[in-house]
């Protein structure tokens, strides 16, 4: 072990001094409320510690993306993030869901890695202080956005809970009594695709204003089903959103938003990369459904009537034999209320919040005309959030202090349709959840010098949990229709716990900070979700913790030309949740499988060497892996040789830019780069699910009038038409594994008229 850690430091320590001396930069770039300099780096402010401050004065592991970041790299929804964060994933759909908008997001190796409304994310994904609960219907649109912060680590203390990995939070463009300004921006490109947004700021009076805005996604999918030609992976969706902000000269605020989110699609691109003939489910068709054709199993390839690896798709082939209905629809709305009075040196702030969604999605899971195994799930949730913050400065603004309550109510559920060869059976069921905190923190500067900072949050959650789950159809007779997979009794559970934070930060001078960091986390238990064969009672799974040391480096250098920013980190991590289909069973549960030691760390350096030029770099580095897996879990193989899913050992990310100033305007070309080590598609490390290394490229170049008022961009994303998959779900147990490629070589122009 203490070989492992020598390593892992000599390899950090040699990636940040070579990283320097690329005078590459991080992806944090000026925003509203960022300051440039005429020739150096952006100074950004960020939120993290619920009060604005200086990126490079938080003693936190942030990457912070601007709406101008956004847009020069040509980012449409949340999942374009990942692409240009060390150490995070953030894809665009689950493994099993077939759900386009439903998302997987790990922080530095920590995920959820199912959907099911049972199971709780360990990223929390917050939208201008409002957290969504669940990973469907999270892949939202980055239109009209002031910033995206990735926060690292533990945020319980602040951000409350399911955020054991990390956090994602947007901050939307506020509404400005300013003017009257906004803009419409239309591209077009590959696969029919049509994009457009708009916003327009409209201040009413002397501090009252609403802001505006909307935008539509239409784009081909990029698989297509030989049977009906029905393209997989589209984009049809419709978002909105109105603000409205109003402030008096008493210190009071109040700002309204009412967003919302509409999809019509089909279902994600996924495709069958594996078939496993002795698996339950096509050893029971070919033998007892196909019979002698298919005898002896799996049968002979060419003969349509048997399951086998005729199905699947020849290498680089964008294509999928399934004919199950294709869906992917959501429905997605809500509501929040920010209110805050300033009292002197103290705020009061309240944030109240509704959200309601609902989804229905579809997935072929054979990929076969034939029926092995295929699935819709109905899923709806609401939520309620009440947040009561109270901020100030003491002595003389050396202290500052936050403290705070929290409360938050949901309920929803998913009825899971499962059709395979033999039975039909509905899986699922409903959730009803509440939690309560309490949280405080403080910052005292000891001295111009040294800062110590302390928090603590206490967290109760409430759960319950109905499964509805019944056999609808069947040609079994130890299990008749209407029959119980499990008993309909209302399953509860309570789960608190305290977790504090505390760093300590020291300024060599206004532009160089280190600090180091605890914090701690937990993500609270719950129950299995999917039952087939039936059981006569619900496995559940305890919650699991994280602790985090973090010592980290933020400097501004050369006047401002360069920034360098790096942290190190240690996770202990217990009692993990980890999601596998346990021996002779159907559906995935979560399950908690031992404990791991995590170690990694981040680089993220910008650059501006003269003022045309920007460069950015960053590099994320994980060394995961289990410890005291127990031996009894009885489900795929998972132990102390696995490797962690979505934790890639190296994620690496960069870009270049230039500004070319002619006489017609400014031409700014643009490359964007990432690179990812071998992933694991799922904790068993099932081979069909590890996508080896790989790099991405996308190019760009745009032209703005002299005015500013127009610009024209053209370019192409994944110009090397690299294949590569983004989530898997590998499941020799039930016969097939399915990967979700990304999105091949993509032409796009676009054409934005600001006003």
């Amino acid at each position: 072990m203490n070989r492992e850690r020598s390593i892992m430091t000599v390899r950090l320590a040699a990636l940040a001094a070579g990283a320097s001396l690329l005078a590459f930069g991080n992806p944090s770039y000026a925003q509203t409320g960022a300051s440039e300099d005429v020739e150096g780096v952006e100074a950004i402010t960020v939120t993290a510690r619920k009060r604005e401050e200086r990126l490079q004065e938080a003693p936190i592991s942030i990457t912070a993306l601007s709406s101008a970041t956004l847009e020069r790299a040509q980012v449409g929804t949340i999942a374009g993030i990942s692409n240009f964060t060390p150490n995070l994933i953030l894809n665009e759909s689950a493994a099993i869901s077939g759900n386009n908008a439903a998302t997987t997001t790990f922080i530095r190796g920590i995920g959820q890695y199912d959907f099911t409304p049972t199971t709780e994310p360990a990223v929390g994904l917050y939208v201008d202080g409002v957290y969504v609960a669940r990973s469907v219907g999270a892949l939202l649109d980055v239109a009209d956005v002031e910033r995206v912060e990735v926060l690292r680590g533990p945020q319980g203390t602040l951000f409350g809970r399911n955020t054991i990995g990390g956090a994602v939070s947007i901050t939307s463009l506020r509404p400005s009594d300013d003017a009257f300004e906004g803009y419409v921006d239309v591209r077009t490109g590959s696969f029919e695709r049509f994009d457009a947004k708009a916003a327009v700021n409209i201040p009413i009076a002397e501090g009252l204003a609403v802001r505006a805005s909307g935008s539509r996604r239409s784009r081909e999918g990029y698989v297509r089903r030989v049977s009906d030609g029905v393209r997989n992976g589209n984009q049809d969706s419709w978002s909105g959103r109105i603000d409205m902000l109003a402030e008096t000269e008493g210190g009071f605020r109040a700002r309204l938003i009412v967003d919302g989110t509409r999809r019509r699609e089909n279902m994600a691109a996924n495709q069958l990369v594996a078939v496993y003939p002795n698996a339950g489910f096509v050893q029971v068709y070919n033998t007892q459904v196909a019979g002698a054709a298919c005898t002896p199993n799996p049968g002979p390839v060419g003969n349509s009537l048997c399951y086998n690896s005729q199905w699947i798709p020849q290498k680089g082939e964008r294509i999928t034999y399934g004919t199950f209905p294709s869906q992917s629809d959501l429905d997605l709305w809500g509501v929040s209320l920010n209110l805050e009075q300033e009292i002197g040196k103290v705020t009061i702030k309240s944030i109240s919040a509704y959200r309601d969604m609902k989804s229905i999605s579809s997935r072929d899971g054979d990929h076969s005309p034939l029926r092995i195994f295929e699935t819709v799930d109905d899923y709806d949730q609401w939520q309620f959030s009440q947040e009561f913050q109270v901020l100030g400065t003491s002595f003389d603004d050396r202290l500052k202090w936050i403290a705070g309550a929290y409360y938050f109510k949901e309920k929803g559920g998913d009825a899971n349709m499962v059709y395979t060869s033999r039975i039909d059976f509905m899986s699922g069921g409903r959730i009803d959840n509440d939690s309560a905190a309490l949280f405080g923190q403080a910052t005292f500067d000891v001295t111009d010098k040294l800062s110590v900072t302390g928090g603590l949050r206490y967290t109760k959650d409430w759960k319950r949990f109905l499964p509805d789950q019944y056999v609808t159809n069947s040609g079994l007779t130890p299990f008749p229709v209407g029959s119980r997979l499990a008993p309909y009794v209302k399953y509860r559970s309570t789960y608190h716990d305290l977790n504090p934070t505390a760093d300590v930060s020291y300024k060599f001078s206004r532009d160089i900070m280190t600090y180091f960091r605890f914090s701690e986390g937990f993500k609270s238990g719950g129950y299995a979700f999917r039952f087939f064969p039936p059981t006569t009672t619900v496995p559940d799974y305890q919650p699991e913790y994280a602790k985090v040391y973090e010592l980290g480096f933020k400097s501004t250098m050369f006047d401002r030309r360069l920034q360098f920013n790096a942290a190190v980190f240690r996770t202990d991590y217990t009692n993990i949740q980890v999601s596998g289909i346990p021996t002779g069973r159907v559906g995935a549960i979560t399950f908690n499988a031992g404990d791991a030691r995590i170690h990694g760390g981040e680089v993220e350096i910008s650059a501006r060497p003269i003022p045309p030029l920007r460069f950015q770099f960053g590099a994320g580095y994980l060394d995961a892996g289990y410890r005291n897996v127990p031996t009894n879990l009885g489900a795929i193989d998972v132990n102390n040789d696995s490797r962690f899913a979505y934790a890639p050992t190296w994620s690496l990310t960069g870009n270049a830019s230039y500004e070319i100033e002619t006489g017609i305007g400014t031409i700014t070309p643009q490359l964007d780069w990432s690179y990812r080590t071998k992933v694991y598609g799922n904790p068993a490390n099932t081979p069909a699910a590890i996508q080896p290394g790989y790099h991405l490229v996308n190019g760009s170049i745009a032209w703005r009038d002299p005015s500013g008022v127009w610009q024209v961009t053209a370019g192409v994303t994944n110009l090397f038409d690299k294949r590569y998959f983004t989530t898997a779900y590998a499941s020799p147990s039930v016969g097939y594994s399915e990967v979700l490629f990304g999105r091949p070589r993509e032409w796009f122009l676009g054409v934005r008229r600001s006003f």
